[in-house]
C-alpha cells in the first residue's frame, strides 16, 4: 500500500470512531504514541493522517494538551463534479424529479449517482459509506425514513454537504428545500370557497411524521377552523384507504349534494383514490389536489409543484456549501408552485 492510501486509511479509522460517537465534539484523541500502537502504523503516518484531519477542520492540535475533536457546522469546500441522490424509487414523483435533476446537473457539468433509500441500514450510515468513497455532496429525499440528528451533525463535521428535499428534518445540519405547503393548501382552499363550496373535507395520510403530510394538514386546519373535517387514511395502504373514503362518500360526505361539498386531497395518491371512487359514487363531487393528477376529471383543481425551481434551489444550496471560504448557514427554502384546473 502506498503512503497516501495508508494515510487515508488511518484517517478513515479515526473518522469511523468519530462517526460512531466514540469521540464527541470537544473530546481529546489518544496521544500520537497511543494511536501509533493501536493502529499499528508509524509515527510519521499518524502525524500525516492527523494533519489531513486538521485540514478538514475536524481536529485541533493544541500545544501541551493534545488533539481535540472539533465539530463545525459550516460548508465543506469540495468540487461539485458528482452528487449522490438518495431517493425513494417508487414515489410517483421520482421519474419527474430525477429527470429534472439530471438535466440540470448536465448543464453544470455534474454527474448524478442515484442510490435508492436504504432498507437494511440507517440513512446516516449509508451516507457515511458514500463519504468514505469520496462522495462529499448528497441530496436526500427523506419520505418516511427516520433521521438521527446527532449523526447528521457528525456527517457535517466530518466533511459532507447535505440538502434535504421535501423535509425539514435536516436542520440545522443541512439545507432543506420543499414546496410551500401552506401556500399550496390555502390557494386550493380559497379557490374552492370562491367557487361556492360550503363544506371542504380534507383527505390525507396518517403518517404525519412526514413533513409535507404534516404541514398540509396543519394548513387545512388553520383555514377550516373548528368546522374542518380531516379524513386520515393509513400510510401506503391504499385498499384500506379506499374503503375509508368509500364509506365517507356514502356517509357524511354524501349527506349534501351539488356544490355543498368538495374534497381537498393531500397529494397525488390521495387525489387519485378520491377521483376514482367519486367517479362511481359521487361524480358531481368537486376535487382539489396538491400535485398534478395523471388523468383528472374535468373541473379538478390542482396545485403543481415547480420542479425546475426546486432543482435549481437544491443546486444553489450545494454550491454555497461547496464554496471555499464561504459563509454558508443552514436554511429552509420554500418553493412556490402554481394552481391549475382541468377544463
Amino acid at each position: 500500500m502506498d503512503s497516501e492510501n495508508l494515510y487515508q486509511k488511518v484517517k478513515n479509522k479515526i473518522c469511523d470512531e468519530i462517526f460512531a460517537g466514540h469521540y464527541k465534539d470537544g473530546d481529546m484523541l489518544p496521544s500520537e504514541r497511543e494511536l501509533e500502537r493501536v493502529l499499528d502504523v508509524s509515527r510519521v503516518t499518524v502525524r500525516r493522517s492527523l494533519q489531513m484531519l486538521e485540514e478538514d477542520r475536524l481536529i485541533v492540535r493544541e500545544v501541551g494538551r493534545g488533539t481535540k475533536v472539533t465539530f463545525h457546522n459550516s460548508g465543506n469546500p469540495a468540487d461539485l463534479d458528482m452528487i449522490v441522490l438518495v431517493a425513494p424509487a417508487r414515489n410517483p414523483f421520482f421519474s419527474e424529479f430525477i429527470g429534472r435533476f439530471q438535466a440540470y446537473a448536465e448543464t453544470k457539468g455534474t454527474l448524478v449517482l442515484y442510490v435508492e433509500k436504504p432498507k437494511s441500514e440507517g440513512l446516516e450510515k449509508s451516507l457515511y459509506r458514500l463519504y468514505k468513497r469520496g462522495l462529499r455532496n448528497a441530496v436526500v429525499w427523506l419520505e418516511d425514513l427516520q433521521v438521527d440528528r446527532k449523526k447528521l451533525q457528525r456527517l457535517r463535521a466530518i466533511g459532507m454537504n447535505l440538502v434535504f428535499f421535501d423535509s425539514d428534518r435536516g436542520l440545522p445540519y443541512a439545507d432543506c428545500v420543499a414546496l410551500n405547503n401552506e401556500r399550496a393548501v390555502s390557494t386550493l382552499y380559497q379557490a374552492l370557497k370562491e367557487a361556492g363550496y360550503k363544506r371542504i373535507i380534507y383527505v390525507g395520510w396518517d403518517m404525519t411524521e412526514i413533513y409535507s403530510i404534516r404541514m398540509r394538514e396543519e394548513a387545512y386546519r388553520t383555514y377550516a377552523g373548528e368546522h374542518g373535517i380531516v379524513l386520515r387514511i393509513p400510510w401506503k395502504k391504499e385498499e384500506e384507504g379506499r374503503k375509508i373514503i368509500e364509506s365517507a362518500l356514502k356517509g357524511s360526505i354524501g349527506e349534501r349534494e351539488g356544490k355543498e361539498t368538495a374534497v381537498l386531497c393531500c397529494d397525488r395518491e390521495c387525489g387519485i383514490l378520491v377521483t376514482e371512487i367519486a367517479a362511481g359514487e359521487k361524480p358531481e363531487l368537486a376535487v382539489a389536489s396538491v400535485d398534478k393528477l395523471p388523468s383528472p376529471p374535468l373541473g379538478t383543481i390542482m396545485y403543481r409543484q415547480d420542479m425546475k425551481k426546486t432543482v435549481e434551489q437544491i443546486f444553489t444550496s450545494l454550491e454555497r456549501q461547496c464554496a471555499p471560504g464561504g459563509t454558508w448557514e443552514p436554511a429552509m427554502y420554500l418553493v412556490e408552485g402554481q394552481m391549475i384546473q382541468e377544463i
